[in-house]
Parts: structure tokens; sequence; C-alpha cells
């Protein structure tokens, strides 16, 4: 039980890490290389369309 709190405790460590990146790059958009604006607004996109046909499939 103890091993799995402290999975979780890390796993929570590297989300946070990767989300504060995430919007450190997110901050700065406009510096950006129209590369990586293309490539975050594609998974964003992406995220919004995954989420929408979850919503649609359940109703």
């Amino acid at each position: 039980m103890v091993a799995l709190k402290e999975q979780f405790a890390q796993w929570n460590v590297q989300l946070n890490e990767n989300l504060a990146f995430i919007e450190g790059k997110l901050r700065n958009f406009k510096n950006l290389t129209v590369g990586e604006q293309v490539s975050y607004s594609s998974i964003g996109l992406g995220l919004m369309c995954i989420l929408t046909s979850i919503v649609l499939f359940i109703l």
C-alpha cells in the first residue's frame, strides 16, 4: 500500500513538471517557432476532439 502511494506521488511530480513546462511554452506562444505553434495547436485540437467524441459516445 505504501509503495502504491509513493508511485502515485512520483507520477504526480512528473505530471506537474510536464504541465509546468507546457505552461511556460504557452505563456510565450508568440515567441515560439511556427512549427511549435502548429504542433501545440494541433495537440490541443486533437484533445478537444477526443473529449467531444467521448461525450457524444456517452449520449
